[in-house]
This record gives structure tokens, sequence and C-alpha cells, in this order.
């Protein structure tokens, strides 16, 4: 596995929500980015499997054909098989990346996706796609705690 700087990269499991975070801070080559995401599966399966992620690629470019082969035809088939079920994921891009997220090559993924138990979902409001995962979570049956103090 590629290691990455965490000046390029920040991973947080935010377990009050049950949700894994990742955001790249900067643009990275294809094995770095490969390293990022295995870090993220490592991540999941440390916090029983948590299948709901946020990654935030507003600050880095989307990925390119090599890299959309390499998730689609090894990356998502194993993390379909160590999460023991279906992964969401709601992708945070920014305006300049709108017409590569609803590019024909990323419409094919995201359909790619749901024949392995993944879902992802491009948003461009963080609170949005908070709010999806939660929805998410609520539909699976999660329960997760809420972290607003009681008076």
């Amino acid at each position: 596995m590629s290691t990455f700087s965490t000046d390029a990269f920040s991973l947080e499991y935010r377990p009050d929500l049950g949700i894994l975070i990742g955001r790249w801070l900067q643009a990275l080559p294809p094995p770095e980015l490969q390293g990022t995401y295995q870090a993220m599966l490592s991540a999941a399966r440390k916090n029983g499997n948590c299948r709901f992620w946020l990654l935030d690629l507003r600050r880095r470019p989307l990925a390119g054909p090599d890299l959309n082969e390499w998730f689609r035809d090894q990356f998502s088939p194993q993390v379909a098989a160590a999460l023991e079920g279906p992964l969401f994921t709601a992708y945070l891009a920014g305006p300049h990346q709108r017409l590569a997220a609803e590019s024909a090559e990323i419409k094919l993924h995201l359909r790619h996706a749901a024949t392995l138990d993944s879902y992802p979902l491009f948003y461009d409001d963080e609170a949005e796609a908070m709010g999806w995962l939660k929805d998410q979570q609520e539909r699976a049956g999660m329960q997760v705690r809420d972290s607003a103090p009681t008076r």
C-alpha cells in the first residue's frame, strides 16, 4: 500500500455520526491516491465496518480513466466484500468539477457501482451530503448516538 502525506489527505472517523470522512487537500499521483482509498477501507474496518463515507474531492481533480478502472475493477469489489454490506458514499465536488461529475464515464461508474452494493452520489453542499448519509443509516436500521448534550 502506498503512503501519503497528511498535508495531502486527512482521514477522520466520527463516532458521533457513524461516518468516515476523507478530504484530499491537494492533487495526488495515482499510486498515492490508491493508498488513500486503502487507508479509508482500513479505517472503516477498524471502526465497525463503517459503510457511510463522506469524501471531499473539491481540492483535487476527479479521477482519470486509469484510477477509475482500478476503483471499479479492484477496489470496489474489495470494499463490498470487506464491509459486509453496501457502501454509501457522498462525494463533495466543487462547481469546477461539475462537468466531470456529470460525464458519461461517471454515470457508467455509478451504474456499475450499484451492481457491487456501492451507492455513490455527488453533492456540492456538505450539509446535504451528510443528510443523505444520515437517511441511509436510518434506512439501514442503524442508530447513531446523538452528540447533542441533554439538559
